[in-house]
């Protein structure tokens, strides 16, 4: 087999092989979370902050464990629900 055969079939081999990447939007309709926008008080995104850099994780991590953790103390959740995914990083 000469060279440039050699090159034609290895490139044919990877042309098959080829990974297709699913878009943002595909990405984000499969999460099983989803992304909602809170305005704060100025007052209390600083408590954020403040608590949030204490513990060494994200405000929106922490936010989101806050409101989990809120809902099921309110019983508006139930006790099932795992807290792991907003667990520190």
């Amino acid at each position: 087999m000469s060279i440039l055969q050699a090159l034609v079939r290895e490139l044919q081999q990877r042309m098959e092989s080829v990974v297709v990447v699913p878009s943002t939007g595909e990405v984000a309709e499969a999460a099983s979370s989803e992304r909602i926008n809170v305005t704060l008080p100025r007052g209390v995104m600083d408590d954020l902050k403040r608590h949030a850099l204490a513990e060494g994780r994200s405000c929106g991590n922490l936010a989101s464990y806050l409101i989990e953790d809120g809902l099921r103390r309110h019983a508006v959740i139930s006790p099932s629900v795992d807290l792991s995914s907003a667990e520190k990083s």
